[in-house]
C-alpha cells in the first residue's frame, strides 16, 4: 500500500485552473468578436455561449483563489460513481465531435475552441484528472475551491464499499443534513478519520 500524500500547496491543481481561467476568458472575447461578425440569430447564440465561457472563467478564478488561500492541503484520492464517469465521457465525446466539426466545416473557430476547451476541462474536473477533494487543517476543499469547514460538521461516517476496488464512502453532516458525500481510496481512511475525530466530530455508523 502506498504512503498517504503529505500536505502541500495544491500547485498542479491551481495551475490547471489558472490555464482554464486564461483559456475561457480568451474564448469569451473570441466569441464576442465572432458573434458581431455573424450578426442575427447566430450572433445572439454566440453571445450566449460567450456568457457561458465567461461563467467558466469565473468558476476557474474562484477555484484558483480558494485553493491558494487554503494553504497546505492533503490531496485525497476521491473517485466518482461509475455512472458519473460514463456521463462525463459521453459529454466530452459530443463536445469534441461538435468542436471538430465546427472547426473544419462551419467556420466557427471561437465556438469550436470553446467546445474543445470544455471537453478538456471536464477531463480534469469530471474525470478527476486533478484531485477532486483536499483535506486541510480546518476542513475540506473540493477541486472548485468550495469549502466544507469542520465547524459546520457535527458527525461523520466512513463505510467500506463492496467491490473489487478498495473504496470508502465518506459522509459528514450536521443534524439530519448531509453536507459532504465522497468516495475515497481506502488508503485515505485513517488520515480522514484522525482529522475528523481531532476536530471533535462524532463517528456514526451508517
Amino acid at each position: 500500500m502506498s504512503a498517504p500524500p503529505v500536505p502541500t500547496r495544491p500547485l498542479p491543481t491551481a495551475a490547471f485552473h489558472g490555464v482554464a481561467l486564461l483559456y475561457f476568458a480568451g474564448c469569451a472575447a473570441g466569441l464576442v468578436r465572432e458573434s458581431r461578425e455573424l450578426g442575427g440569430r447566430p450572433g445572439m447564440m454566440g453571445l450566449g455561449v460567450a456568457v457561458a465561457a465567461g461563467g467558466l472563467a469565473l468558476v476557474a478564478l474562484g477555484a484558483l483563489v480558494g485553493l491558494l488561500r487554503g494553504g497546505r492541503l492533503r490531496a485525497l484520492r476521491s473517485r466518482a460513481e461509475m455512472g458519473t464517469y460514463a456521463l462525463v465521457l459521453a459529454t466530452m465525446g459530443v463536445l469534441a465531435l461538435v468542436g471538430l466539426r465546427l472547426s473544419s466545416a462551419e467556420g466557427r473557430p471561437a465556438l469550436a475552441l470553446f467546445c474543445l476547451g470544455v471537453a478538456g476541462w471536464l477531463a480534469g474536473v469530471g474525470l478527476h484528472g486533478v484531485p477532486a477533494l483536499f483535506l486541510g487543517p480546518s476542513g475540506f476543499i473540493d477541486s472548485l475551491g468550495r469549502r466544507t469547514p469542520f465547524s459546520r460538521l457535527e458527525w461523520f461516517s466512513l463505510q467500506r464499499e463492496k467491490g473489487d476496488l478498495p473504496r470508502v464512502r465518506l459522509q459528514a453532516g450536521h443534524g439530519t443534513r448531509l453536507l459532504l458525500n465522497a468516495r475515497l481510496a481506502s488508503a485515505d481512511e485513517d488520515a480522514v478519520r484522525t482529522a475528523l475525530l481531532g476536530a471533535g466530530l462524532t463517528s456514526r455508523r451508517r
